[in-house]
């Protein structure tokens, strides 16, 4: 019987130290270059799981009594870099749309086209969508996979609706055309005066958005508002299930598709984070990155800059639907020039694959 309760235990902490293995590559992501190392990164997709999996054997093995749980208690805090920038530690709150002096709202959404694919059928989402958007009383709109028609007979125009909505100042850059029909890119609106704009192309086979600046002239403060969109997965729908990668995909297809999304989007970062640093101006960067907050890219173009949803967001913040309810991958980062107010992720049913965020920059004026 107790050569059985040894082995027992001997297993669990066999398994706890493959826990710690795990949670100690995630700690690391920050300083590992996930472009040339991207199956490090791996562990990264499922760090909330492992997180919990860690909490939990520090229980157990404190309840068998088995000293290793100080090995496990060091790890995890260990990893305080990577548990403060996944979970929100603030109380959860209701966001309120009347807004203070000397404030910038800020929207951030891919809108995956605006759902127009779905036009002529009844459940198409765009009328809506741009419903939302009106609602929110933003300042500043950064929309990625934003569709614009180049017939409005066949396709309404979006950009004359979001004007039509107070916003006659916008900067939107075409990054996918069709010939006669449509064309879609990222896109910049703005209640402000835009008084200078970029575009900035990422490098290599790149098939995605790239990055863009405008520059708005709020009373007597002028501010850079970035917008990007970096190296999507392009996974199949059936390949978000692990459960079909042996059934209709092969699984080396979805790993080579993750290999190239973690190498390009490494490279894209750096790019980012150097156009962030050659800025005049206080700087506020929106966009769906496409990683998650434990990544070598969050933390190279976050650097010293704010995260509104930890600042002011609670639990996980997660901005897509799909895999798992803990997935983060879209963000509005501010300069410390701004005070983060308020935050929220508006989890609605209209696009595909992203919720759209907001928050209230309280920046000091004139």
């Amino acid at each position: 019987m107790k050569t059985n309760s040894t082995l027992f235990r001997n297993i669990l902490i066999f398994i706890n130290f493959g826990i710690i293995l795990c949670y100690l590559i995630t700690c690391l992501l920050p300083f590992i270059n996930t472009g040339e190392n991207w199956i490090l990164a791996l562990p990264g997709l499922i760090f909330p799981l492992i997180f919990f999996l860690l909490i939990f054997f520090i229980i157990l093995l404190i309840f068998l009594k088995s000293k290793w749980y100080w090995v496990s208690i060091i790890v995890l805090l260990l990893g305080f870099q990577q548990i403060v920038s996944v979970f929100g530690f603030n109380f959860p709150q209701k966001f309120s749309y009347t807004k203070k002096p000397n404030t910038l709202r800020v929207l951030q959404w891919n809108v995956t086209s605006w759902d127009e694919a779905n036009k002529y059928i009844e459940s198409s989402f765009r009328l809506p969508m741009l419903a939302l958007v009106n609602e929110q009383n933003a300042d500043v709109l950064c929309f990625e996979e934003f569709f614009e028609s180049k017939d409005t007979g066949y396709y309404k125009s979006n950009i004359s609706s979001i004007v039509k909505m107070g916003f006659p100042y916008y900067y939107f850059v075409p990054t996918k055309n069709n010939e006669n029909d449509w064309q879609s890119g990222i896109a910049i609106f703005s209640k402000y005066s835009i008084i200078d704009s970029a575009k900035f192309i990422f490098k290599g086979n790149y098939t995605g958005d790239h990055l863009l600046f405008t520059d708005i002239k709020v009373n007597n403060d002028t501010f850079r508002i970035f917008a990007t969109h970096l190296q999507p997965l392009y996974f199949d729908e059936p390949e978000y299930l692990i459960s079909n990668w042996f059934k209709t995909q092969q699984p080396t297809n979805v790993f080579s598709k993750l290999k190239m999304g973690y190498e390009f989007r490494y490279i894209q970062a750096g790019f980012v984070r150097e156009k962030l640093n050659n800025s005049p101006y206080p700087v506020v960067i929106c966009g769906d990155f496409n990683d998650l907050p434990n990544s070598s890219v969050y933390f190279k173009i976050k650097g010293n800059m704010q995260d509104a949803f930890l600042k002011k967001g609670s639990g996980f913040g997660r901005t897509t639907p799909f895999i798992s309810p803990t997935l983060r991958i879209d963000y509005i980062f501010a300069d410390k020039y701004f005070k983060v107010s308020q935050f929220q992720v508006l989890e609605v049913p209209y696009s595909d694959n992203h919720y759209p965020i907001e928050t209230d920059l309280q920046f000091l004026g004139h």
